[in-house]
């Protein structure tokens, strides 16, 4: 009898255990899930900049967690001693911390890009089109078409395109913690030699190139923004107008709404009422909209009355709540519109010992843009088709001797009388090259 006693102690002993144990591994797990959620790395861990949150949820990474970049898609076991060594970030937290401009934690991209995109290049172009507005009363639009060159040009197998970044060793020095200035650049060819380019503008010296910390070039160098796009207040409208978001067919609706978006607010609130009020002083300047086409006004009305919620969202992916800040304050080197981005090292004054450039030929990543303004085709229309040029037209250095031929008006000796400009009525008269001031490209002395 005190056998059987004992042997049922020890059951339920262990069914106590196994109960304790179960409840313990359950609330791990829960507690483990939290702390990969976004809700506790953007609201209980860190105090990060209130428009990241929202950046975030509108782009095309909505659906990746903050944790699979800022730690990477990695093994649990990894994954939580990773987490571990963040803690050193806890005492700032506790007692108050400068919120950053860029994370200085992020994995490789082996461990977090890759985890969703292949490294292998992807084998074929693509054409892209975007749809700009004038800031006039009928918002005219424009079109930009791009041959997107990947892959590099379909009829030259020994030129390669973007993909040429993923397959090739790249390491530089930059001077600045958003990496905008590479005066310092190390190229590793097939053969395993290097070339080194520098800045003749500003070069290192031999000592501050030794003390250097030297970078290796990975996705994220230029895809940057990915995660948290602040986008120009011009382009957000462009895109908000273009994907119908924004009615078109209101006058003057890109130039309002971009005067708009650059007014000062110092919450999310008083950016609602600042579109209220514009909404309010427009529909004074324009009565006759009114009168001329009731049900339409109504429309439009109630069309923007439901999206004044969505302005002040967009409003603070633009202009940020901390008065030294801006959308200018997170550059995205993806592109060269707003900030250096590609010139950081195709800039025209990085060079070898030989003399020779980093290329500046735009036509090696892109196309020459094709310009569709209403009844208007631009002469380069014939860029779709990814046509071969001349041999002196696919130089490294072709943006020096076009800029040199030009000035001089030397096209004509092959070209015959050429009209340069941006009405876009010929190939020449390009406003999608012309007329545009691109950060960070010089075209120096050679």
């Amino acid at each position: 009898m005190r056998i059987d006693w004992t042997a049922r102690s020890v059951i339920g002993a262990l069914l106590i255990l196994a109960v304790v144990f179960a409840l313990l591994g359950t609330g791990s797990v829960a507690v483990w899930q939290y702390t990969n959620s976004d809700a506790f790395c953007a609201n209980a861990c860190h105090d990060v900049h209130p428009e990241n949150t929202f950046a975030h949820h509108a782009s095309q990474h909505r659906r990746v967690a903050c944790v699979e970049c800022h730690v990477g898609r990695i093994p649990t076991f990894e994954q939580a001693v990773a987490k571990a060594g963040h803690m050193s970030h806890l005492w700032g937290v506790l007692t108050g911390y400068e919120r950053p401009l860029i994370s200085h934690s992020l994995p490789p991209s082996r461990k977090s890009c890759e985890g969703c995109h292949t490294s292998s290049p992807h084998l074929h172009n693509s054409v892209r089109v975007r749809r700009h507005f004038a800031p006039d009363e009928a918002n005219t639009e424009t079109k930009v078409t791009l041959v997107v060159r990947t892959l590099g040009r379909a009829f030259q197998k020994d030129v390669r395109g973007i993909e040429w970044h993923t397959g090739t060793d790249v390491r530089f020095i930059a001077t600045d913690p958003q990496k905008q200035n590479l005066p310092w650049i190390e190229v590793t060819q097939a053969d395993g030699s290097t070339v080194v380019y520098e800045d003749v503008k500003s070069p290192l010296d031999e000592a501050a190139i030794a003390a250097a910390d030297v970078t290796e070039m990975e996705c994220v160098d230029c895809h940057n923004r990915v995660g948290h796009p602040f986008r120009n207040p011009e382009t957000a409208v462009d895109e908000a107008l273009a994907n119908g978001t924004l009615n078109p067919n209101f006058p003057y609706a890109k130039a309002r709404l971009t005067e708009i978006m650059n007014q000062d607010f110092d919450s999310r609130e008083e950016a609602l009422e600042l579109v209220q009020a514009g909404w309010a002083q427009y529909a004074e300047e324009f009565p006759h909209l009114a009168e001329e086409s009731p049900e339409d006004w109504q429309n439009s009305l109630e069309f923007l009355e439901e999206r004044q919620d969505f302005m002040a969202d967009l409003m603070t992916r633009t202009r940020l709540l901390h008065p030294d800040l801006d959308w200018r304050s997170f550059p995205d080197h993806s592109g060269h519109e707003d900030a250096p981005g590609c010139f950081r090292c195709h800039s025209g004054h990085h060079r070898d010992g030989d003399g020779n450039l980093v290329p500046v030929a735009c036509t090696l990543c892109h196309g020459i843009p094709v310009i569709t303004r209403q009844d208007r085709v631009t002469g380069g229309l014939l860029e779709l088709i990814d046509q071969t040029r001349p041999r002196s037209h696919r130089r490294d250095d072709f943006a020096f001797a076009h800029h040199e031929r030009a000035s001089e008006k030397r096209c004509g000796s092959c070209h015959g009388e050429i009209e340069h400009g941006t009405d876009d009525k010929t190939f020449c008269a390009n406003s999608g090259c012309h007329g545009n001031t691109w950060p960070n490209l010089e075209l120096v002395e050679r």
